[in-house]
């Protein structure tokens, strides 16, 4: 087992140091989390149902054809009295007298047959246009969160990528140190045996040893853990990823100063333009039962008809034919207090959404404070420990000559390596932490889209 995670180890190194012209770049994972990630795969399946409000409001402003059609076996007795007729030669009477007389129809067993067709269009109706402008802003709404969906796909995925290379930077920090106190140990322990050292030396350095081992092998299981993650969201676990080269110069990848990043933010944030939609989805909802007696008219157009068919010898056949085009009012009067209540649930569902509105402005102007006082300090950071890693490196070599002149101990050198190779992983992890803050600022101002990611995507290729 454990000459398996050697060898699956060795070839992860092997990927992560491979060509830097075949590396699998930020922009590249990027690219294949969107068709690999399950996150992802969702908001776009959502956003596909959120286009179809679209279709929706449309179908609420359109015509609506109704088609109605029924059979069933009946019996029926329909008795008419002192019906009058203005020509009573038909009923017996003079031209002086318009004559009266009964009808009676009646089926014992017979078949009813009916068909209607019914076209409604609205001509006003406050309710349906309320549903209608709700419809396509959930629609609209539907497409910023894809958006915003978008924006954090692709920090997951740096915040993935940036881990998978400071946890192979500490890992090749961590070697670098093992072979440097094997060196010294070996070292001490000839010296130990010439006498020119005390015992000491050659303990404290087997113990400094001895952790550095059990540091490398943790070192090596972050690693692989780092890369897992990466490969999950991105589908790719085996291909080299670019390294971030010496030297970047941050600050051309900042533009303006932070009021005008605050003000980016509190505009085109997702978040605030999510809210933005939601109270004016929630104001669609409160005009929808602002006239509280408010009319629907309607045009409508009907034909149809209906036959009474009986089968007894002494049973009636009745037809009734109908076709008719008007104006239809409907005025609710009072239905209980229902459209009251509604109305002021609206009102406070649209004060809430308000409140949430100005809350997601609050927050996004602290989004974009914070990731530009990470990216302003960030980088004055990065100027004082590549200072810090240049004096720990003459540090080292001065401690190293004293202790060829007997000033210093292994210990000392020791101490001086690991306090350089300190400062360099923490040089790492702030460069790494500066390009997270780059991409959090944009995503702060709504700007983080692919043509971002791949301008910071360019520092890989320097």
């Amino acid at each position: 087992m454990l000459l398996r995670r050697s060898i699956r180890f060795s070839l992860l190194l092997l990927t992560l140091g491979a060509n830097q012209a075949q590396a699998f770049d930020l922009l590249e994972a990027w690219q294949a989390a969107r068709m690999q990630d399950p996150s992802f795969a969702a908001a776009r399946a959502a956003a596909e149902a959120g286009r179809t409000k679209n279709l929706q409001a449309s179908a609420l402003k359109s015509p609506q054809l109704t088609l109605n059609a029924g059979a069933a076996g009946v019996s029926n007795d329909n008795k008419i009295t002192d019906a009058r007729f203005s020509n009573a030669q038909f009923v017996g009477g003079t031209s002086s007298n318009k004559g009266t007389t009964d009808f009676r129809t009646k089926t014992d067993g017979g078949l009813d047959l009916n068909l209607n067709l019914r076209a409604e269009y609205a001509l006003y109706d406050a309710s349906r246009t309320g549903a209608a402008k709700q419809l396509n802003k959930q629609a609209e709404l539907a497409e910023v969160q894809l958006a915003s969906e978008s924006q954090q796909l692709m920090q997951r995925v740096a915040q993935a990528y940036f881990d998978t290379l400071l946890a192979a930077d500490v890992h090749a920090n961590l070697k670098t140190q093992q072979k440097a106190v094997a060196e010294a140990l070996a070292s001490a322990k000839a010296r130990f045996k010439e006498g020119d050292v005390a015992i000491i030396d050659t303990h404290e350095t087997q113990a400094r040893y001895d952790l550095l081992t059990s540091q490398v092998l943790e070192a090596e299981t972050n690693l692989q853990l780092a890369r897992e993650v990466l490969g999950d969201v991105s589908g790719n676990r085996d291909a080299p990823l670019a390294p971030l080269p010496n030297k970047v110069d941050f600050q051309r990848y900042v533009s303006g100063d932070m009021q005008s990043w605050l003000a980016r933010a509190q505009v085109n944030h997702p978040q605030v333009h999510m809210q933005q939609l939601q109270q004016e989805i929630a104001q669609a909802e409160t005009g929808k039962f602002q006239t509280r007696n408010s009319p629907v008219v309607n045009l409508v157009a009907q034909a149809g008809g209906e036959r009474l068919q009986g089968y007894g010898g002494n049973d009636a056949d009745i037809t009734n034919r109908q076709l008719s085009l008007g104006v239809q009012l409907t005025v609710p009067l009072y239905n209980g207090g229902m459209r009251d209540a509604r109305y002021q649930e609206a009102v406070a569902l649209e004060e809430k959404a308000l409140s949430q509105t100005d809350s997601a402005r609050q927050k996004a102007a602290r989004d974009a404070r914070s990731a530009w006082m990470a990216v302003t300090v960030g980088q004055s950071q990065v100027k004082a420990l590549e200072q810090a890693a240049h004096s720990a490196e003459v540090k080292l070599d001065s401690t190293k000559l004293g202790r060829d002149v007997g000033d210093r101990t292994t210990l000392d050198v020791l101490n001086s390596e690991q306090e350089l190779h300190n400062t360099r992983l923490a040089l790492s992890r702030s460069r790494y932490q500066v390009l997270q803050a780059l991409l959090n600022l944009s995503a702060a101002a709504g700007e983080l889209d692919e043509a971002r990611l791949q301008e910071l995507n360019q520092i890989f290729s320097q």
